[in-house]
């Protein structure tokens, strides 16, 4: 299958972020054919010893995010570099950045400085909790922010301690945002001529996915609980072990719950006025949900898919991840890639969008770290060899970008 162009094709972009949520925004872009240039200071970007797992000394942390990115190294407490900085933001699209509040500032790279220099350029900054407010300063790491955004509060079974997320909700929803905050903006420059400025912050973000929930406790005045695999307001819809394991069963809708009544041999609770509708389901739920699970237990979770499926109920195998990754609708659309890193192949996830219908997103390894320094500096700027050793010096030795 050939490979097409990728939307963003010609759109550079200027990456300075670390970690996760800034790392995983650009790599979107940079799957979607945008030119970023992810620059690193000399001691590079603090995930790549992330442990547990490297591949080739590189942590697989590191390469999961990174892909897609030419690499350049630039000291930009250096007046060369920061002079070799502004001369490719001024040849740049957007810059996107996530440092500590006032790092930017200190550096002589926050929006104003830039935008005054190229006022086409986008720049998005990446906060933990945005830049006003009595948290602004504060460190913030995902498990923190899912914290206080409340997502903890409302995971896991009732009863328990607070949970976090599987995975860094906080960081994952900031780098989809300021994503398509960067969409948006060049969108808009193409019918203002301008650039803008764009923020997107993990708490604000973490607190968006509370969605619906939040809503109904801003409404209500009701803080909502943990209800483990199961929903507020839709019962049943919840896991529910098999014979052989757990699936997942989501007979909210009348329809579907007497059909589910049916097929667990129970088609009088379908007429049982305790659960007559939505609403008494999600009352009664206690006096509701034992039946099900007594039944649902008694046959294996192939049966249970065959049979669910039969009658049309919406219903799924609980996989782990494994099993995710390799199964059939995974590979149907090659969800698990591969990019080559010093020798090894290493499976890396896809970015699930597509265009033309075209699956087959190019993939190329992160850079080594600075690889492509010298490379861009003499081909985008200009620089001779004495330029690039100028703009390549070091400060002080150990000091990083957001020191």
């Amino acid at each position: 299958m050939s490979v097409r162009e990728g939307p963003l094709a010609g759109v550079r972009i200027l990456d300075l972020t670390q970690a996760l949520a800034g790392p995983f925004a650009t790599m979107i872009l940079g799957d979607l054919g945008a030119d970023v240039i992810k620059i690193e200071p000399p001691a590079g970007d603090l995930t790549r010893t992330t442990p547990p797992h490297a591949v080739e000394g590189t942590s697989l942390y590191f390469l999961t995010n990174n892909r897609n990115k030419r690499g350049v190294v630039l000291d930009l407490k250096v007046p060369e570099a920061l002079a070799a900085f502004y001369a490719l933001a001024d040849r740049s699209d957007v810059v996107i950045f996530n440092f500590s509040e006032g790092v930017a500032d200190r550096l002589k790279i926050d929006a104003a400085t830039l935008r005054a220099r190229n006022p086409r350029l986008i720049v998005c900054n990446m906060t933990g909790y945005g830049r006003r407010g009595p948290d602004a300063r504060r460190r913030a790491v995902d498990p923190i922010v899912q914290s206080l955004a409340g997502a903890a509060s409302i995971t896991g079974l009732p009863g328990s301690e607070p949970v976090r997320a599987g995975v860094a909700t906080a960081d994952l929803s900031t780098g989809l945002y300021a994503a398509i905050g960067v969409l948006a903006a060049l969108h808009e420059r193409d019918r203002t001529g301008r650039g803008s400025s764009v923020e997107a912050s993990l708490f604000h973000s973490q607190l968006s996915l509370l969605n619906y929930v939040g809503t109904y406790c801003a409404y209500s005045g009701e803080i909502p609980q943990p209800v483990g695999s199961g929903h507020p307001g839709t019962v049943p819809s919840q896991t529910f072990r098999t014979a052989d394991g757990w699936i997942t069963v989501d007979a909210g809708f009348d329809r579907h719950f007497r059909a589910l009544c049916s097929v667990i041999g129970a088609p009088s609770l379908a007429d049982d006025p305790r659960y007559a509708n939505r609403q008494m389901r999600a009352r009664n739920r206690a006096a509701l949900l034992p039946t099900i699970v007594e039944a649902i237990a008694q046959r294996t979770t192939s049966d249970w898919i065959e049979t669910l499926d039969a009658a049309g109920i919406p219903c799924g195998k609980v996989n782990n991840v494994a099993e995710a990754l390799s199964s059939p609708q995974s590979e149907a659309y090659r969800a698990v890639r591969e990019v080559r890193y010093r020798g090894t192949d290493v499976k890396v996830l896809a970015t699930p969008l597509w265009f033309d219908d075209d699956i087959e997103h190019p993939l190329a390894p992160p850079p080594e770290l600075g690889q492509d320094t010298h490379g861009v500096l003499r081909t985008l700027l200009g620089y001779d060899d004495a330029a690039i050793a100028a703009a390549t010096r070091r400060s002080e030795p150990g000091r990083g970008l957001a020191a």
